[in-house]
């Protein structure tokens, strides 16, 4: 299939706003899925973001995205880039252009701002709203389990078929698996009626999933921005603050993520639960982060040059540390 012509979608979304119909495309990199570019019409720039779909993956990013950043918009949230116009047939989807870049250095004050973000659109009800769970949503224990139990017994397909391969499987034969096997039979220890127990709503938190510093722009006045929602939705809490304290491509300080936790956890009307889950599910997720930093290896996967076969196994490497840590200090 032809992908659509991005010009043609520009002009299309353009048309929707009032817009004059001259613009130019200037197409940007970073985007590992999607395809994007900036959209120069007159003084204004806007964002053109072509969303990823398969017949393997069919999930509705454009779907998922737009109705997290509408939510954000009516909560009165302007910390992510307002949604002006789309087109669900061809997956293109106009969005604010927000200038800046990926932050360099983290510091207390972006740990603040990140919380408050997160507060911010948790901070009432929305139960109402029609938001879907994230992908790959856990609402159990047992969910958790099978979620990385899946990451695992894809690391099948990854073959010795150079030396970097070769240290690849090494590191899952030798470090990853038994570490998996020791953390699930400890998991698995506990009672069938509790790992299976179903998170009550009021406890679970609107997530925007892939949350991290990865995904923020510095401005020029130094305030940060968030972007790259199309996962976003509901989820159990422990998932999202994991998640985002052992973001590889972020690996925050322990300082930091401490002050991230200490911030978000009281958020939530039952925290001592919430502690409870974090420390049983904070190995499991950096051996599942060890996962994902893996799939650079799986044969026909497209080279990435931010993200080298070493740097990936490196990465996993101290997701799998991070996680041994854990499992023997219990």
């Amino acid at each position: 299939m032809t992908p659509p012509d991005p010009s043609y979608a520009a002009l299309s979304l353009l048309t929707q706003l009032g817009k004059p119909a001259h613009s130019s495309l200037i197409a940007l990199a970073g985007g590992r899925n999607n395809r994007v570019w900036r959209v120069d019409c007159g003084s204004e720039s806007f964002l053109l973001k072509n969303y990823f779909w398969s017949e393997a993956d069919p999930r509705d990013r454009l779907g998922q995205e737009w109705a997290f950043l509408d939510f954000l918009q009516s909560i009165g949230s302007r910390k992510a880039p307002a949604p002006l116009a789309k087109d669900p047939s061809t997956r293109f989807a106009l969005l604010e252009f927000i200038p800046g870049n990926p932050p360099q250095e983290i510091g207390e004050s972006d740990i603040l701002d990140a919380a408050e973000f997160f507060a911010e659109m948790n901070a009432q009800s929305a139960f109402d709203k029609n938001l879907p769970p994230v992908s790959e949503a856990c609402f159990s224990i047992q969910a958790h389990l099978e979620t990385t139990a899946a990451r695992i017994d894809r690391l099948q397909q990854i073959q010795s078929t150079s030396e970097e391969h070769e240290q690849a499987v090494l590191f899952i034969r030798d470090t990853l698996l038994p570490l998996w096997h020791d953390l699930r039979k400890k998991i698995e220890d506990i009672p069938d009626s509790t790992r299976r127990e179903i998170l009550p709503p009021s406890e679970r938190c609107l997530s925007p999933s892939d949350f991290g510093f990865h995904n923020a722009l510095r401005q020029s006045d130094g305030t940060l921005r968030y972007v790259d929602f199309e996962y976003a939705g509901w989820d159990d809490p422990a998932k999202t603050l994991i998640d985002f304290t052992n973001q590889p491509d972020r690996l925050l300080s322990e300082n930091l993520a401490a002050l991230f936790l200490e911030k978000t956890i009281p958020l939530f009307p039952n925290p001592d639960a919430l502690h409870q889950r974090l420390a049983l599910l904070t190995p499991l997720y950096q051996i599942k982060w060890a996962c994902i930093c893996l799939n650079a290896f799986f044969p026909g996967r497209p080279t990435d040059p931010h993200r080298s076969l070493s740097l990936q196994l490196s990465r996993a490497r101290v997701s799998a540390i991070r996680a041994e840590g854990r499992v023997s200090e219990e």
